[in-house]
């Protein structure tokens, strides 16, 4: 008669720290970071924000080395401003932001992993929290970096030596990083609200990138038509129209100011709608919880 072999499946007890539900957020902070970044993911995951990131940073690397070999910083630095660069990078920001939310929410919520986030201490507040933690970092660092590399770059070749040029300019990195910080606030809440009811993520991020990019013509062409009050609905444009009230330029007819309206009014529209998106990404992430 063979020998049964009787096997221990209990659990043991855990012994080491609890760390609580501060723990599990920045658990969830790392991990969301890991997948905006692709690492710890296959090659293909890491591809596009590589290149989005390289291509957010070479104008300034370019413009850097033209300054050197041109020995022309004084007239080349009229060719190409930080709200300029802002433009563009932002620009690529959205496309950034657009994948990144559906990769923080939707992967969790179709493989049922939200529900087990649900089974712990852990509130849907800080799931939310920890994934819009990571989005925002990388958000914030995206628009950023590249123009503390053009300011060092510039300070490097500037005719008045180095300590002189970022005494005299360092406010434009702190411009720069409320401004970056006004466009995460503005159009990252909105692609989590896409995310939150779309099963895929390319489908999220091509639909918020729809609503943006024809809110702005819509909104201008109301706005020439006589319907002013019509300027508020373009989401495209209000962050634009702050960055450059902040860091007190003229990149762009921006439909608000083309409306009348004052800058104030566009950062109210700002907190107004994200407050709004945020409230419907929690309803939504603790339905599917």
């Amino acid at each position: 008669m063979a020998e049964g072999v009787v096997f221990d499946l209990g659990y043991r007890p855990h012994e080491g720290e609890r760390l609580g539900r501060s723990g599990a957020r920045r658990a969830l902070y790392k991990d969301g970071l890991r997948r905006v970044l692709g690492l710890r993911r296959k090659a293909r995951r890491k591809v596009f924000p590589i290149v989005l990131i390289g291509t957010a940073l070479l104008p300034a690397l370019f413009f850097v080395g033209l300054s050197v070999i041109a020995g022309e910083f004084d007239q080349a630095a009229t060719l190409f401003g930080h709200p300029e660069y802002f433009d563009l990078t932002g620009s690529m920001a959205l496309i950034f932001i657009a994948l990144a939310a559906g990769e923080l929410l939707i992967p969790d919520r179709v493989n049922g992993t939200l529900q087990v986030y649900a089974s712990r201490p852990l509130t849907t507040v800080d799931y939310l929290i920890g994934r819009a933690a990571a989005l925002a970092t990388v958000v914030v660092a995206f628009l950023w970096l590249p123009h503390l590399v053009l300011f060092l770059g510039r300070a490097w070749v500037s005719s008045e030596g180095f300590g002189a040029y970022v005494t005299g300019e360092a406010t434009v990195l702190l411009t720069t990083l409320l401004a970056s910080v006004v466009y995460f606030a503005a159009f990252a809440p909105l692609a989590f609200v896409v995310a939150s009811v779309s099963k895929r993520a390319s489908l999220a991020a091509g639909v918020f990138l729809g609503v943006i990019t024809i809110s702005g013509p819509t909104s201008a062409s109301l706005v020439d038509a006589g319907f002013p009050s019509l300027g508020l609905f373009s989401l495209q444009h209000h962050p634009g129209y702050v960055k450059d009230w902040i860091m007190d330029s003229s990149t762009h007819s921006w439909i608000p100011e083309r409306a009348g309206y004052d800058p104030i009014l566009s950062v109210v529209v700002i907190v107004t709608v994200a407050v709004a998106a945020w409230l419907v990404v929690l309803f939504k992430q603790r339905r599917a919880a």
